[in-house]
């Protein structure tokens, strides 16, 4: 077994079948409803889905929360009974305080755990690309790589990374203060489909990249840059989705038949972003080996 322990949260939107074959910690981010706090991997997706019209309509949104340094600490403690290092992958400071949350329990988990190594890494990101991260330093840590060099690769695949949102409402990003450069776009009366970045290119933030009268031309520019950021090598891809499996399954068919493609992820988008994003929107996250 590694002496590495991988952690990363249930921002990455990982299969619970992926994180047990990697052998990933998940922490949970907190989704509040009604005055009463859950833990996001515990709610009824499904069930989730079908009351966000409702909470739109009445504007009553749930709140979210990071996890908190306390629970950060947990989580290493438990695991410094059978691993030397801890990696922690989070989602992009800019967009909640688990990245800074971390960092603390770094800290408090170092002067009480002596013998363990903590390190926590930005992901610059947040669903399938902070997901792709956390999979490739557990192949990494699997594969005997030091602790240094499992966190360097992690460093190299952050800045190779890519996301791009597909959205057809920029209403719940505009509610939730995280749109960034892309607010003009959220006042336009215009119906069309945007395509925002967010990764190491962007420092982490939400980056408005273009817009179109329609989907398909939206997904033919998408693809343009999954093009033109790589080259002939094996691609990774995964796909995110709120409620919106046909779509995210058409653009991994799109995908497969034209690139080079090592492996292919899709998986539901979870509360915490769904209430900043909305239902249908769709994240393709890429990188090149």
């Amino acid at each position: 077994m590694s002496e590495i322990a991988i952690v990363t949260d249930t921002v990455s939107y990982m299969p619970e079948e992926v994180s047990s074959k990697y052998n990933i910690t998940q922490i949970p981010v907190h989704i509040i409803i009604d005055g009463k706090t859950n833990l996001e991997n515990q709610l009824d997706l499904t069930e989730f889905y079908q009351k966000m019209p409702e909470w739109k309509e009445q504007d009553k949104l749930p709140s979210t929360s990071s996890p908190s340094p306390d629970d950060f600490v947990k989580t290493f403690r438990n695991l410094s009974s059978d691993y030397k290092s801890i990696l922690y992958v989070g989602y992009s400071e800019h967009l909640g305080m688990a990245v800074k949350s971390a960092l603390l329990a770094k800290e408090i988990a170092e002067s009480e755990l002596e013998d363990t190594k903590v390190e926590v890494l930005d992901s610059m990101s947040w669903g399938g690309a902070q997901m792709l991260v956390s999979i490739e330093a557990a192949r990494a840590a699997s594969k005997g790589a030091t602790f240094s060099e499992v966190l360097e690769l992690s460093k190299e695949v952050v800045n190779k990374v890519n996301q791009v949102m597909l959205s057809d409402n920029l209403y719940y990003l505009a509610k939730g203060g995280r749109i960034h450069k892309a607010r003009p776009w959220a006042d336009s009366k215009i119906s069309n489909t945007v395509l925002l970045k967010l990764d190491a290119s962007t420092q982490g933030q939400t980056t408005p990249v273009s817009r179109y009268r329609t989907k398909g031309e939206a997904l033919k520019a998408l693809f343009n840059l999954v093009q033109s950021s790589g080259t002939n090598s094996r691609l990774h891809i995964a796909i995110n989705h709120a409620d919106n499996l046909v779509e995210a399954e058409q653009l991994k068919e799109r995908a497969l038949s034209q690139f080079q493609c090592e492996e292919a992820f899709i998986s539901n988008i979870g509360p915490l972003v769904t209430i900043h994003t909305g239902l249908g929107t769709r994240a393709f996250n890429w990188w090149y080996e």
